[in-house]
């Protein structure tokens, strides 16, 4: 598994960055898409191999 720092929107006028592991991009983006909502994953970035 790959880790990777997700870029979400918790409120209107907040963002956070959070950490997920996942087997790729599509995956750890539908994690957080799980978790925060649809549309609120506003950016990810691969952290460590």
């Amino acid at each position: 598994m790959k880790q990777y720092r997700l870029w979400v929107r918790i409120s209107q006028t907040q963002t956070a960055n959070t950490l997920v592991y996942a087997e790729n991009d599509y995956l750890a983006k539908r994690l957080g898409e799980a978790q925060y909502g649809v549309g609120n994953v506003l950016g990810y970035t691969l952290a460590s191999n």
